[in-house]
C-alpha cells in the first residue's frame, strides 16, 4: 500500500471517527467477563448470530436436479438465508466439497435430505413470507445486486434480476422495491436502520456466494474498489457505523493489506469467506451438538536433548474460512494428503466453532496421529494488532475461542514486532505463546524471540514460499544444535498457494537425524523451559 494511500486512510479515519457518533447504535449488551477474576469472556461468548435449524434437521437440496443460473442462485440463497433465522431448511448443492459436507451431516449429525426445485422453493416462500421481490440490474448497475441483497435482508423480499423478472412474476412474485438503479450508498442511507450493525459483508458484485448468510443476519452488503476520496469516505461511513469488535465477511477490494488495514482501524476483523456456500446452514451451531474439537496430538511430552535442533512446521492461511469449506480438508496438497510420520501443523480459524462446527468435527475425526492445529491468523479474525483500537477486547474474545477449540498457540500476522501487542496477547491464560509472522514471506523476524508474562513470541525463521527445498534443508541442518538458545529452534511456514504438503515431506526427508520435528505446542514449551527469557532480535 502506497504511503499516500496510508496517509489518506489515516486522515479519513480520524475525520470519520470524530463525526460518527450520531450514526453509531450503542450495543445492547456489551460483553463482560464471565467472572470478575477471569480474563476472557464466558465460554458461550460469540460474535456471531446463531442461526436455527429446523427441528427435524431435514434439508431440501437445490441445484442438484436442476442447474441454476447465477441470477436464480441469488434468489434461492435469499430464501435459504431468510428461513435460517427461525428454521433453516435449504442447502445449495455445489462442488464435491459441499456433496461431502452433506454426506457428513447425514452420517454424523442425523440430517436427512431430499431434492427440491427453485419454483417449489418460491412457492413455499410465498406461503410463509409473502410474494414481494426487490428488483436489481446486474448488467446495468453491478452494485445493485448488493443493494438488492441488503434490502432482501431488511424486508424479507426476494432479489430478482431484470432478466429473471418475467419468470419470477410467473411464479407469483410481485414487485416491492425497484433497486435496479440503486447505489450501495443510497441503499445504506435508506435501509441502515433496518439492518444489524454487528457485521458486514464485503462482496464483489460478480460473486454470488455468501448471500444466504448475509441476508440471514441482515448485514449490509458493499464493495468499494475505488481509491477516490468519495469511495474512501463511504467505506469509512459504513465501517464507522458498525460496532467495534465485529466481523467483516467476504473479502475486500484492492490490495489485501489496504482493506484489512481499513477494517482494523475501525476495530473490525476480517473473516475471509467470499467463496462460501451454505454458511447459513453450517452456522446453526445447536444442530451439530455444539463444538467438539479437542486435540490428541498437540503435545507429546518431548524433552530437550543436547545436540538437537528443534523445528515446527505450520501451514498458513487457515484463517480463510472459505478454504476449510472448499479446499483444505479434501485436497491432496493439504489436509487431504496421505500424511507422513512427522508432526504437521494446520492453522485453523477458531471462529469455525460458530461458523462451521461440522467442519471442526470433520477435522477432529480425520486428524492423524501427527496432526496438530494452531490458531490463525491473529485470533478469531484477521486484523493487524498494532492498529486495532480495542486490542484488549479482542484478546478477551480470543481467550474464549481458544478455550472452546483447544488451541493454545496463535500465529500473529502484523507489520512487525510490537511490545504492546506481545504484552496484550501474553495476558491470555489459554495462550502458551505465539508464532510471529511479519515482513516479506513472513520471515523478516528471522527466528527472533520476544518475551512477555513468561511466554515466548517466536518469529518465523524459514518459509516454504516459492522456496528451494534443498537449500532450506541445508541451512537448517547447519543451524545450532543447542536447545538452551533460541538459535536451536526454527519455526517454518508453509505457504499453501505456492507450495504443498508434498514439499514438506521432501524437506523432512532431507533433514539430518539431529533435527527433530515437534508440534508448535511442544516447540513453545521447549523454548519456555530451556531458553533464557530475554528478547533476542535476529
Amino acid at each position: 500500500m502506497g504511503m499516500a494511500l496510508v496517509m489518506l486512510l489515516l486522515t479519513l479515519t480520524g475525520m470519520l471517527t470524530a463525526c460518527r457518533g450520531d450514526d453509531v447504535t450503542p450495543p445492547d449488551d456489551t460483553p463482560t467477563p464471565a467472572e470478575p477474576e477471569k480474563f476472557g469472556y464466558a465460554d458461550d461468548f460469540s460474535y456471531y448470530q446463531e442461526l436455527v435449524m429446523n427441528p427435524d434437521k431435514h434439508l431440501y437440496v437445490y441445484n442438484r436436479t436442476e442447474t441454476l443460473t447465477n441470477e436464480e442462485t441469488v434468489l434461492a440463497e435469499a430464501i435459504q438465508g431468510i428461513y435460517a433465522r427461525t428454521g433453516a431448511k435449504y442447502y445449495r448443492y455445489s462442488n464435491d466439497a459441499y456433496a461431502t459436507w452433506l454426506d457428513d451431516m447425514i452420517e454424523h449429525y442425523g440430517f436427512t435430505a431430499e431434492d427440491i426445485t427453485l419454483s417449489e422453493m418460491v412457492a413455499g416462500f410465498i406461503r410463509d413470507y409473502g410474494n414481494q421481490y426487490v428488483l436489481y440490474d446486474w448488467q446495468g448497475l453491478a452494485e445493485s445486486i448488493n443493494s438488492a441483497c441488503t434490502i432482501a435482508g431488511a424486508l424479507d423480499y426476494l432479489p430478482v434480476d431484470v432478466t429473471l423478472r418475467e419468470k419470477a412474476e410467473g411464479w407469483g412474485l410481485t414487485l416491492g422495491v425497484d433497486a435496479s438503479k440503486m447505489t450501495e450508498k443510497a441503499c445504506f442511507t435508506a435501509y441502515k436502520d433496518k439492518l444489524s450493525n454487528t457485521g458486514l459483508v464485503q462482496q464483489s458484485a460478480g460473486n454470488i456466494r455468501l448471500r444466504d448468510y448475509g441476508i440471514a443476519c441482515r448485514y449490509f452488503f458493499f464493495y468499494r474498489a475505488g481509491q477516490e476520496t468519495e469511495d474512501m469516505m463511504f467505506r469509512g461511513q459504513v465501517q464507522g457505523w458498525v460496532e467495534e469488535n465485529s466481523p467483516v465477511f467476504g473479502w475486500g477490494p484492492n490490495d489485501e493489506a489496504e482493506h484489512v488495514t481499513v477494517s482494523s482501524q475501525y476495530g473490525q476483523f476480517t473473516i475471509p469467506s467470499d467463496h462460501c456456500f451454505n454458511m447459513s446452514v453450517f452456522a446453526c451451531r445447536a444442530a451439530f451438538g455444539g463444538v467438539d474439537f479437542t486435540q490428541s496430538a498437540k503435545t507429546t511430552g518431548v524433552r530437550a536433548e543436547a545436540g538437537k535442533h528443534y523445528v515446527c512446521i505450520m501451514m498458513s492461511d487457515g484463517d480463510n474460512v472459505q478454504t476449510w469449506y472448499n479446499t483444505f480438508p479434501f485436497n491432496s496438497k493439504y489436509f487431504g494428503a496421505e500424511r507422513g510420520d512427522f508432526p504437521m501443523g494446520w492453522s485453523v480459524q477458531p471462529s469455525l466453532s460458530d461458523l462451521g462446527p461440522n467442519v471442526l468435527g470433520y477435522l477432529k475425526r480425520n486428524a492423524g496421529a501427527k496432526d496438530y492445529f494452531v490458531c490463525s491468523v491473529s485470533g478469531q479474525g484477521y486484523m493487524y494488532p498494532q492498529i486495532y483500537p480495542d486490542l484488549k477486547g479482542f484478546t478477551q474474545g480470543l481467550s474464549a475461542y481458544l478455550r472452546r477449540t483447544d488451541l493454545s498457540v496463535v500465529q500473529i500476522l502484523d507489520s512487525g514486532y510490537s511490545a504492546k501487542v506481545v504484552e496484550a496477547y501474553a495476558q491470555i491464560p489459554e495462550l502458551k505463546g505465539a508464532i510471529y509472522c511479519y515482513g516479506d514471506k513472513y520471515v523478516a523476524g528471522n527466528g527472533s524471540v520476544y518475551w512477555s508474562n513468561g511466554k515466548p513470541f517466536v518469529a518465523i525463521r524459514e518459509t516454504l514460499w516459492n522456496a528451494n527445498v534443498e537449500a532450506m534443508a541445508e541451512r537448517i541442518n547447519g543451524y545450532a544444535k543447542d536447545p538452551t538458545t533460541i538459535e536451536g529452534y526454527t519455526a517454518i511456514n508453509l505457504h499453501p498457494w505456492s507450495m504443498s504438503y508434498q514439499d514438506v515431506v521432501k524437506l523432512v526427508e532431507l533433514l539430518d537425524d539431529d533435527v527433530v520435528i515437534v508440534t508448535a505446542d511442544d516447540f513453545i514449551q521447549l523454548i519456555t523451559e530451556n531458553v533464557p527469557k530475554t528478547d533476542v532480535v535476529r
